[in-house]
């Protein structure tokens, strides 16, 4: 038990040490760069998906609006759906983070795409008819 085997501590010495020496011979990676027309892209994300939690709230008082893509559970549940949303955006932001390392344009394709395709759904909602109350 006090006897040290020389093999097992040179091998822990080799590789105790041996990642340094390796990240020294890789060259630096790029860094992603986020520029104002990428934030400008996803806040243009963001108010669409935040538009789209509000006009769905706003069409479902309706009794015969429904949604039409999300289930009940979420679409009639206001943190729930805003919840969602909420994720929609991070996914969003992370899957265009991933992109900009090398493919800066697909990036931005991604967040224009998620932007362009809410926006008029969001508009839907908003122009559906809703439920008058009587004067009497």
């Amino acid at each position: 038990m006090g006897v040290v085997n020389i093999r097992r501590a040179s091998l822990f010495a080799i590789l105790l040490f041996s990642p340094p020496m390796v990240a020294q011979m890789l060259p630096e990676a790029p860094k992603p760069h986020t520029d104002r027309l990428d934030w400008t892209l996803l806040a243009a994300d963001a108010g669409a998906r935040t538009l789209d939690t509000y006009s769905t709230r706003w069409a479902l008082r309706n009794p015969n609006n429904h949604e039409m893509f999300l289930p009940g559970f979420v679409a009639n549940h206001t943190p729930m759906l805003a919840t969602f949303e909420g994720g929609t955006v991070t996914l969003d932001y992370l899957a265009a983070r991933k992109l900009l390392r090398h493919h800066h344009k697909m990036a931005r394709m991604l967040l224009a795409a998620d932007a362009l395709q809410v926006y008029p759904w969001a508009i839907r909602n908003m122009t559906m008819p809703q439920a008058h109350s009587k004067p009497y």
